[in-house]
């Protein structure tokens, strides 16, 4: 029903995983949808930008995970009146799976840009422990709060 972006702007949307016949290597799992709000509703553009759902939340509430345990992300742009998103994960490298339909990885990156409605896996085993940053990589997203911390414990 239209306008079909007024309704992802207010996040009529989701995310499903579908495991492939052969079981992935044991993981932490999650799944990070990248989007943002319209709170003018003018349909002109996002004023707030987040991962699943709450701008800036993972800056005060870290995701929390193991040092050196094997941590799968399910990523999705689900981000309205932008043409382009991005993850960049700080100080670390991870194996990048764009569609999430292959069990090869494609890349060993720090940074992933999705357009709209891409998604893909990411998988990563943080050597250190301590905060590790994440963000959008277009400074407006990021300023306006899709950032946070994965806090890596022993």
């Amino acid at each position: 029903m239209g306008p079909l972006a007024e309704h992802i702007a207010r996040g009529m949307y989701g995310v499903f995983v579908i495991d492939p016949p052969q079981p992935r290597s044991a993981a932490d799992e999650l799944v990070m949808v990248m989007n943002g709000y319209n709170t003018t509703f003018d349909a002109q553009g996002n004023q707030l930008y987040a991962v699943n759902g709450i701008p800036f939340h993972n800056m005060h509430e870290p995701v929390r995970v193991k040092r050196g345990q094997l941590v799968r992300v399910y990523l999705a742009n689900i981000l309205e009146y932008d043409p382009i998103n991005s993850f960049h994960l700080h100080g670390n490298l991870f194996d990048y799976f764009p569609t999430g339909t292959r069990l090869e990885s494609s890349e060993y990156t720090d940074i992933v840009v999705q357009a709209q409605g891409q998604r893909g896996i990411w998988r990563v085993e943080v050597p250190a422990s301590g905060q590790v940053l994440f963000h959008a990589h277009k400074s407006e997203c990021a300023d306006l709060g899709w950032m946070g911390f994965f806090e890596v414990t022993e």
